[in-house]
């Protein structure tokens, strides 16, 4: 027989999963009169207090269920959940760890664990948490997406494939799996198959990703007809502009670039060295990171002889490179506001609202990044925080072009610069244009720290 507390736990659960937010809470509280000591029903109002939008308030709530019930996972996955939204993945990861340890068949749980862990690097344990969630609750939709979509960020896209296929043969119909089931394939070259996943996706991106593959597939008629149609609809997107740039190229046929007239003319270098102390604002925080323990890489197949950091460092760093963010955020606003840029469109619809999406690249004698673009970013950028000493003028310079050498129909004739690079160096671009490294001799390690501006 359910008692009476029990039932009014379950009512207050039935009005917030039913949306009644406000009546909840309402009804929460008055049950609080009856129930002081009831960490469930505090536990209740905290959550009904983070979907009003009431953050501070719902901490509180939090940790007073828990000084009545230390070993109440569901509050301490909450306090996670909220953490996460605060940006505060560390703490984050702390909280959903401790629900685990407490209940380790807490699939919602598992499955916020593991996308905390996939935002701050850990990309492999991040796999894990999802299996654990999914050895929870085999169905459970949102861990067998995050996990798909963690497995083909560590390059184990078959696996993937597999996992999205299950998906689709599944009760759900959600865009996000045809998307990313549509990134699996587009990663093994399976463009054809790619774009029928992207075809049945409704998300906004996708249509950027099918152009893509029938550009790399060479459908040249196929390719531009999609082109027109986005162009037509004012679509503004790096993928655009990149690919753009790309077929004037390769096919020769010039089409107004929605994203960037000219991206190369659009490329700006500073010396940071002539306005700011660089060493200690710059070098001295970068060196404290590198030497960190708990400093993650990810598997990078365009860079040779390097290593490339996982994770957002302006996250999982904060404090420390508070300084930096705050000087490239500065620098970013002068570039947008330059007069000379004004009119093209990815500074006229530059986001409302973004984040600076940061990592480092060390390279080792001989290392070197073949030619890519960034296809979430909408500015990019790159600061030079060592540059060894050269053995030849051109020696590990950054070399921005319209297209990948490698695969154009007339690579003498691709457009390119190449940028005489040094330490203290800060380089800002539209993330539609390509850029690759040469090669570079010396004995030093060259130390970059790279980012783009992401829309939130």
């Amino acid at each position: 027989m359910i008692n009476k507390k029990d039932r009014t736990i379950q009512n207050l659960m039935d009005l917030y999963s039913k949306g009644l937010e406000e009546k909840a809470l309402k009804e929460a509280v008055g049950a609080t009169i009856l129930n002081p000591n009831s960490a469930k029903i505090l536990n209740i109002i905290a959550s009904v207090k983070f979907k009003l939008g009431q953050r501070t308030s719902c901490l509180k709530f939090y940790t007073r269920a828990l000084k009545i019930q230390p070993n109440l996972a569901e509050a301490h996955n909450n306090i996670g959940y909220v953490s996460s939204d605060l940006d505060e993945f560390s703490s984050a990861c702390d909280s959903f760890k401790r629900a685990i340890i407490l209940n380790p068949n807490y699939p919602e749980a598992c499955n916020n664990y593991g996308l905390a862990l996939s935002i701050i690097g850990q990309q492999d344990n991040a796999v894990s948490c999802f299996k654990m969630s999914l050895y929870a609750y085999p169905d459970f939709f949102d861990a067998l997406i995050n996990f798909g979509i963690a497995l083909t960020e560590i390059g184990r896209e078959e696996e993937a494939i597999v996992c999205f296929q299950k998906l689709l043969k599944s009760r759900y119909q959600d865009g996000r799996i045809h998307h990313n089931f549509g990134i699996a394939l587009y990663k093994v070259g399976k463009y054809k198959d790619a774009e029928k996943q992207f075809i049945f996706s409704k998300l906004k991106k996708s249509k950027y990703y099918l152009l893509r593959c029938q550009f790399l597939r060479g459908d040249q008629k196929l390719f531009h007809k999609t082109l027109d149609k986005l162009i037509q609809n004012n679509e503004v997107h790096p993928i655009l502009g990149s690919l753009c740039d790309q077929a004037s190229q390769r096919f020769a046929i010039k089409t107004q670039n929605p994203f960037c007239e000219n991206p190369i003319k659009n490329f700006e270098k500073i010396d940071l060295t002539k306005k700011y102390n660089f060493e200690i604002d710059f070098v001295s925080p970068v060196s404290k990171i590198l030497s960190s323990r708990k400093l993650t890489f990810k598997k990078q197949k365009l860079l040779k002889d390097g290593q490339q950091t996982d994770g957002n460092l302006f996250l999982n760093y904060r404090k420390t490179l508070s300084g930096i963010h705050s000087i490239l955020k500065k620098e970013i606003e002068f570039y947008r506001r330059s007069p000379c840029r004004s009119q093209q469109n990815f500074i006229k619809k530059w986001p409302e609202k973004f984040q600076l999406l940061g990592w480092l690249i060390t390279m080792e004698n001989y290392g070197k990044l073949a030619p890519h673009m960034h296809d979430e970013g909408w500015l990019s950028g790159c600061l030079y925080i060592n540059v060894p000493p050269k053995e030849s003028p051109t020696s590990g310079n950054l070399v921005v072009c319209l297209d990948d050498s490698r695969l154009s129909f007339n690579p003498d004739k691709n457009t390119k610069k190449i940028i005489h690079v040094k330490t203290g160096d800060l380089c800002l671009f539209p993330a539609s244009l390509m850029h690759y490294t040469i090669p570079f001799s010396s004995k030093g390690q060259r130390i970059v720290l790279a980012f783009d501006v992401v829309p939130n």
